[in-house]
């Protein structure tokens, strides 16, 4: 039903659309564009949107296009996290080569404090374990893109998608260390 809501929105909104990631700007995008980032989770509530590229850009879920989208959220609330994990700094590498950069940032924000130190290197600050920051954020990912994160608190490594080489290179390397 909120689906509906969306794409009634979309389709009665002729202006484009801006979106704003790390002070960039993105666009110009149609609503039916728009409306397959948000099915994505390219787009959230929390995303910078503006309808001009030079005008002020606000929060997606407090504009009337996205308004329903603050409501789908609000049904499936995010699952806490455990107590008992305790807060760490991850270094995260990610080459993103498919068309997934803007939800991988905005999911690496979501998940804690996040620094870019790099095109593709970022520190992250989070109350997670290793196993559950990769899970996240590779489902953000497709095939074609790679990650490789490092727990600095507990020395321990994680990745997705290296490839079965470059895998036991890195097992054979963090065993023997």
């Amino acid at each position: 039903m909120q689906e509906s809501v969306i794409e009634n929105l979309a389709q009665n909104n002729a202006y484009p659309w801006y979106v704003q990631v790390e002070g960039k700007v993105y666009g110009p995008y149609d609503p039916s564009q728009m409306l397959a980032f948000i099915r994505e989770g390219r787009i959230i509530p929390d995303s910078l949107v503006a309808q001009n590229p030079t005008a002020r850009f606000g929060r997606a879920g407090q504009t009337n296009l996205f308004r329903p989208m603050s409501t789908i959220e609000n049904q499936h609330p995010a699952p806490s996290q455990p107590m008992q994990v305790k807060t760490s700094v991850f270094l995260v590498m990610a080459e993103i080569n498919s068309e997934q950069a803007m939800r991988f940032l905005h999911l690496i924000q979501r998940l804690g404090t996040a620094q870019r130190i790099g095109d593709t290197v970022w520190l992250l600050r989070a109350a997670m374990d290793i196993d559950s920051l990769r899970e996240q954020l590779s489902a953000s990912l497709s095939r074609q893109d790679r990650l490789f994160i490092l727990d600095s608190f507990n020395n321990k490594s994680a990745w997705h998608n290296i490839g079965a080489d470059m895998d036991e290179r890195i097992r054979k390397l963090w065993e023997n260390s």
